[in-house]
């Protein structure tokens, strides 16, 4: 479907004693999006929770907990946990898990705080065996005064000249010092170490032998340490045996308390509650019917109405003293794409959602990326391993991004493929079968007398045998034609936007909205196609053609009038943005110009391993395999990233200005999304 699901806006109203019963049943529907309540409505509030949320949270909190402490992370669930069963025993599972993992967790806890503060004492203590002094000689002094740190300069000759009675200890390298000086001199002491750099180290705690203590600190560094990994592995093991159940019981109560606190998104009164929600049109009477047969007369579901594609004002809110950003409606948008275009959605929604009143682009995305990415990669030694690869993510990923990595690498593997065998030919950069090159003096005929197997580089000549060549265009030797074939793709990939433009600016805007702002872009369009063959011809291929050519005559009647009636529609701005057009359509040359670049590499490649490396035999052999292999990979991945980015760049910034709005609002219906339990 291109445009997203009909929407209908339903008017839920309850008895209040069934709202929670009502929150149950339209989390079972999985069909209804819900208007948080503006608490503008006379007689209406905000509803509370519902009383057990308090009680789930505090559960969710606790196991969020063990969670962190136990380094619990999300995993494929080796078997469903019965939803019940988690009520059942939740409050003492939880209280059975705390008794076993606090005490442990503090111990952990403990033993790092001692690491660390070892750590700490280690680092004071290094500077210090440089020093033939105990630790308790640096203090305890009542007539002295004992600087300890590191200089920048020999303080040796300045202390001498300026203290009478002092003692100085000094490193190896002369680096770190310790001064003994009398107090009555000890300002002066400061002073001097000051200007040669002095930064203080305090001495370190204990006595006797600092060797000896940094030899106690390592020693008990050592066994903190097996003493922490014996509580890590104790850990590992509560984890293993608790993961499941605890992964299962923080889904249990997230749906518990998602659930409990719906009702701060609900209009309630004394007696009753109000629930504005969007449904699906083609859904709406088997939601009306689920409603009504499992919450009776109590709850009453208003048809307020079908929303159009055109942005609008509710009939019923558009009265006095209410602004017009207040009512107007926003409806969801709900894509509905079959395999394999719903493969590419992430891609359309990397940008933004598609707004209710315009078509989903993803569909052409799924149709025209892979196309482009072929069209750079053009390769079959490429494309059957992207192929593999795209097969083996589709298999093993599970997040979107991935999957649309791997998503990619098979439709664009696919499509290298097919214009690798049947447009270019190309095997591993080289044709597959025998090509001769134009040499001054030489007929084609005689070239082929010469040169049975082509005088081209290829598998055909490398082999000695001679191969069909099932391409026909040559990406190095064919280089005007491919960069006009590119050109000629961007003029239909732009059509196609400014067709998606027009259609969706009637639907939402009316047809003469489009008619100014879309259809008079397009007739410049067309025009600029119908004077580039014009022009090819008469400055190219030089034919003898006039200003009477029907091409030229035809492209200046519809780019004359298509300015005029854009100026119209949009005023001054269509002058700047007409060389926008043209830019548009050139940058769709990239295609030609990546497909070259990776032929380019793969040629020196080639060559290199080919016809300079291998020749010399022996060992040779072996070097040029290498070289194929390296630079082969090389090529491949820059061919993932740059056929990647640019296969998309040419949708979102050329293609999706001439249509997509996007901003649209995601349809997120009340559903539970089970991963780890069970409802029975």
């Amino acid at each position: 479907m291109l445009l997203p699901e009909k929407m209908t806006k339903i008017l839920i109203i309850g008895s209040k004693t069934r709202l929670e019963d009502s929150i149950d049943v339209l989390y079972k529907i999985e069909a209804v999006h819900p208007i948080d309540f503006s608490a503008e409505e006379e007689g209406f509030s905000l509803g509370a929770p519902l009383a057990e949320a308090s009680e789930a949270s505090q559960r969710l909190l606790r196991l969020r907990s063990f969670e962190k402490d136990l380094n619990v992370v999300d995993k494929p669930a080796a078997e469903m946990v019965d939803s019940s069963r988690i009520e059942r025993e939740a409050d003492e599972a939880i209280n059975g898990l705390e008794a076993e993992i606090t005490g442990i967790v503090e111990s952990k806890s403990n033993i790092q705080n001692r690491i660390h503060e070892l750590e700490a004492n280690k680092k004071t203590l290094e500077p210090f065996l440089s020093l033939p002094l105990d630790i308790d000689s640096y203090k305890g002094y009542e007539s002295l005064q004992v600087f300890t740190g590191m200089v920048q300069n020999d303080p040796k000759e300045v202390l001498r000249q300026a203290l009478k009675e002092y003692e100085l200890f000094q490193s190896a390298e002369g680096g770190f010092i310790a001064v003994f000086v009398a107090k009555a001199e000890a300002a002066e002491a400061q002073r001097v170490l000051i200007q040669q750099g002095f930064t203080e180290y305090p001495a370190p705690a204990g006595k006797g032998d600092p060797k000896a203590a940094m030899a106690a600190i390592d020693s008990e560094i050592g066994v903190q340490t097996k003493s922490l990994e014996e509580v890590a592995e104790k850990l590992v093991q509560l984890r293993k045996k608790h993961e499941h159940f605890i992964l299962a019981s923080d889904e249990f109560f997230s749906i518990e308390v998602e659930k409990a606190e719906f009702p701060l998104r609900v209009g309630t009164s004394d007696h009753a509650f109000v629930i504005d929600a969007w449904v699906p049109t083609k859904e709406l009477p088997e939601v009306q019917k689920t409603i009504q047969e499992q919450l009776g007369d109590d709850v009453y579901v208003e048809v307020l109405e079908t929303a159009p594609r055109r942005a609008h004002i509710h009939p019923e809110e558009a009265h006095a003293g209410v602004s017009e950003a207040h009512v107007v409606e926003v409806p969801p948008s709900k894509t509905s794409n079959r395999s394999p275009v719903n493969m590419f959605s992430f891609l359309t929604e990397l940008i933004s959602t598609p707004s209710y009143g315009e078509i989903d682009p993803t569909i052409i995305i799924a149709i025209f990326f892979p196309f482009f990415f072929g069209l750079m990669v053009g390769d079959i030694g490429y494309g059957i391993p992207f192929i593999l690869l795209g097969i083996l993510g589709l298999k093993k990923c599970a997040s979107k991004e991935w999957r649309t990595i791997a998503t990619m690498l098979f439709w664009g593997g696919i499509w290298a493929t097919l214009l690798g065998l049947f447009l270019f030919g190309d095997l591993f950069g080289m044709p597959i079968g025998a090509r001769w090159i134009a040499e001054p003096g030489y007929t084609l005929e005689q070239l082929k007398v010469m040169y049975p197997y082509g005088n081209e580089l290829s598998w055909s000549s490398m082999t000695q045998t001679f191969l069909p060549n099932p391409g026909y265009l040559s990406k190095l030797n064919s280089v005007k034609l491919f960069l006009y074939i590119t050109i000629w793709i961007g003029f239909l990939h732009l059509t196609i936007g400014y067709i998606v433009g027009i259609y969706n600016e009637s639907i939402r805007h009316g047809f003469k909205h489009a008619f100014f702002h879309k259809v008079s872009w397009l007739m410049i369009l067309v025009g600029g196609a119908f004077l580039l063959l014009y022009f090819v011809d008469l400055l190219i291929l030089q034919s003898p053609v006039g200003l009477d050519d029907p091409r030229f005559l035809i492209g200046m009647v519809l780019i004359m009038p298509g300015i005029a009636i854009s100026l119209v529609g949009e005023g001054a701005t269509t002058i700047l943005e007409l060389p926008t057009v043209l830019s548009n359509v050139i940058s769709y040359t990239r295609l030609a110009a990546i497909g070259m670049s990776k032929a380019g590499m793969a040629l020196a490649f080639n060559m290199i391993a080919i016809e300079m490396i291998a020749p010399a035999g022996g060992f040779a052999i072996v070097a040029a395999m290498l070289v194929f292999f390296i630079g082969h990979l090389m090529i491949f991945i820059l061919a993932v990233i740059t056929a990647g980015i640019h296969g998309i760049r040419l949708h979102y910034v050329e293609q999706f200005q001439k249509f997509f709005s996007g901003g649209g609002l995601k349809f997120n219906p009340l559903k539970i999304v089970r991963k780890y339990t069970i409802e029975r």
